[in-house]
């Protein structure tokens, strides 16, 4: 299966496979991919504890310094946002598995569509033969 290109996004609603495809592939998984990869939400998965590593200290022009309740303030706040975010996270992967499982359901369907076209093929020769000659 090739790379799905771009649906026009201007025409009729439709289903089709591409349109799946390329939102699974690029839309869902771009959406996936440029959260695991920004580094806001690393430092706020550590903060939540969800990473190894800590945020305890503030920085205020070129010092650090502890910022004990601040610190904790904001651990709430990154866990919070951290838990819901993970939460998005898991529904838009399961949102590309139900695509990519449509997706399967369709192919399949588009098979048995032409075995079932090929028996009405059939059955209409039979229909139309001549009947059998009788003795």
């Amino acid at each position: 299966m090739g790379t799905p290109t771009e649906p026009d996004y201007g025409h009729t609603l439709s289903v089709n496979k591409d349109d799946l495809q390329y939102f699974a592939d690029k839309e869902i998984g771009g959406l996936l991919d440029s959260l695991n990869k920004n580094p806001g939400y690393e430092v706020m998965q550590r903060y939540a504890g969800i990473l190894d590593g800590t945020g305890n200290s503030l920085l205020v022009g070129s010092k650090l310094f502890l910022a004990d309740s601040i610190v904790i303030d904001f651990k709430e706040l990154a866990t919070g946002l951290a838990t819901d975010l993970g939460t998005l996270k898991a529904q838009m992967r399961q949102a590309q598995i139900k695509i990519q499982l449509t997706l399967t359901i369709m192919e399949q369907a588009h098979e048995d569509a032409m075995t079932a076209a090929e028996m009405m093929e059939v059955l209409t020769k039979v229909s139309s033969a001549a009947p059998p000659k009788s003795k």
